[in-house]
Order: structure tokens, then C-alpha cells, then sequence
């Protein structure tokens, strides 16, 4: 599928608050039917499934208020396809959070490049409140929304991180996919307004000394923030559990894979977009 790029607008840099309190956009019973509807059958796939959700999110005033695998979520009314699988697919992503959260204490520590509004980082929260979650993104929209869910849903131990993850410190823009503010590309720049990291510093940062797990979907950039990491980290701070979202077709990112290969990571399994290695 060819896709169209822009750039992020200066309104879409500065997000406003969102001060109505979660609860306020419950679905409605004729929302809840059309949900029900659309899930069901072929409602939910292909070209229906946008105009199906925009009008479900339009009879009630342009958000949904839902709650999911033990987080709260806010959906706006923003052209988002993940989004939608999160509203009109509950299994959305449960083999993958299974595959992270297997063998997890109360305390253990994640970290989530591409997180998006938390669909991977609220769940793996919730499920072990003594512990640290990690989320960057380089979309400043869908960071604002996963602090919102965040706090909803009472997890202060989810920290959510502004920045592009490379293999070097500097700038970068942000470009949006047209059709979908969910979906990003980063374009190296000098004069970037975005800040781009590496993943070792920003582990640092976060003060993490072991991580459980690690989800990186963060469209195709995936060996230049992964592999750099995995080859400086320390023993404790390599992940035990890692899901990897994986190209179209077969295969996986080839400089990942060479990485997995010389720190002890064996494929354990696949999902529809991603791939779990286990280390050990």
C-alpha cells in the first residue's frame, strides 16, 4: 500500500488538555449496538472499518471512554487504525502482551519504543504496579494521549518519553502518514524540533537496571535504535522477552536478527505484525 507523508503541523505539536474526566464518553446503548454489530461480522474489516468507527465516535460527541485489560482509554476521533482494532477487536495484541508479561513478577520493568496511547504499556502496567514501564514515542499527540490513559487509569509508574530513537543523540522532524496520525516516519535533522535519542540513554535516564521486557514498533527503524543497545547494554539490563513488529512478508529486521543471534535470543514465536524472541 503506497502511503502519504506530511509533516507534523505546529497546531498538532501543541496539544491542549483534555479536561473532562474519564467516564464522560461512555458508549451509549446505540453506540454499544453498533460496536456489537461491527464486531461481529464484516463491518470491522477493510473499508468499512473507518467510516464504521468515525460514525460510532460521532454519536457520542467524538470520543469513546473504554476500558481494557485492567487500563482506561480515551478514542478520539482521529483517524487511527489501531485504534480501532482496540475498539472494535478486544483481542487486539493479547498473544503479544502474554508473550511479554510469561514468567513477570509485581516488579518487573518494561520498556515500549512506539507506544503509541498504551495498548502494550497501560496492560503490562497494570499487571505488575511495582515495576516501571518505559514508553517512547516520537509522535507528541499520541504521548500526550498515553499520559492521559496513564493517569485514568492510576498508573504512575508508566513513564511516557518525548523523543525518536536512534543510534545517536541529535534532532530529527516528524513526519505523519496522511490518513493516520498513529503512524510515523523520523527524518534525520540538524534543525529538527524533536528531540532523537538512543535507547541507552534513555534507559539511563529512566534509572532502569533490569528490563523484563521490551516492545519496539517504530516503523522500520528498528535496527538503527534496537541493535546498537542490545551490543553495549550489561547483562542485567538486556531484556528477557522481546516482541518485535516484523516487515511485510517473511523474515525479520536483518541486523536485529544478527544482534538476537550473538546475545543468546531464540524466535519463540509470531503474531500477525510482530515476532517474539526469548533470551535464555
Amino acid at each position: 500500500m503506497t502511503r502519504t507523508w506530511r509533516t507534523l503541523t505546529e497546531a498538532e505539536h501543541g496539544v491542549a488538555g483534555d479536561l473532562a474526566p474519564f467516564g464522560s464518553f461512555l458508549p451509549n446503548r446505540v453506540q454499544r449496538g453498533l460496536i456489537a454489530l461491527c464486531r461481529a461480522g464484516f463491518l470491522r474489516r477493510g473499508m468499512f472499518r473507518g467510516p464504521m468507527t468515525r460514525l460510532i465516535l460521532r454519536l457520542g460527541g467524538g470520543s469513546l471512554d473504554i476500558s481494557f485489560r485492567n487500563a482506561r482509554f480515551r478514542i478520539r476521533g482521529e483517524n487511527n487504525l489501531i485504534q480501532y482494532g482496540l475498539l472494535l477487536v478486544p483481542e487486539y495484541n493479547a498473544a503479544d502482551i502474554g508473550f511479554l508479561l510469561d514468567g513477570a513478577g509485581p516488579d518487573a520493568n518494561f520498556v515500549d519504543l512506539g507506544s503509541n496511547i498504551g495498548l502494550y504499556a497501560l496492560p503490562l502496567g497494570a499487571a505488575c504496579p511495582a515495576g516501571r514501564v518505559l514508553c517512547v514515542d516520537a509522535n507528541p499527540r499520541m504521548v500526550e494521549r498515553l499520559r492521559w490513559n496513564a493517569q485514568a487509569s492510576g498508573l504512575g509508574h508508566v513513564m511516557a518519553v518525548h523523543a525518536a530513537v536512534s543510534d545517536r543523540d541529535g534532532a530529527a522532524d516528524l513526519m505523519i502518514r496522511k490518513d493516520d496520525l498513529a503512524i510515523v516516519a523520523v527524518r534525520h535533522s540538524e534543525t529538527g524540533a524533536m528531540p532523537m535519542r538512543t535507547l541507552a540513554g534513555l534507559v539511563t535516564d529512566s534509572g532502569l537496571t533490569a528490563i523484563h521486557g521490551l516492545k519496539i514498533d517504530i516503523e522500520g527503524h528498528e535496527d538503527r535504535a534496537l541493535v546498537p543497545f542490545l551490543d553495549s547494554a550489561s547483562e542485567g539490563l538486556l531484556p528477557r522477552r522481546i516482541v518485535i513488529e516484523h516487515p511485510e512478508g517473511s523474515g525479520d529486521y536483518a541486523g536485529c536478527v544478527a544482534a538476537f543471534a550473538r546475545h543468546g535470543y531464540r524466535l519463540a514465536g509470531r503474531s500477525r505484525n510482530n515476532s517474539f524472541y526469548l533470551r535464555g
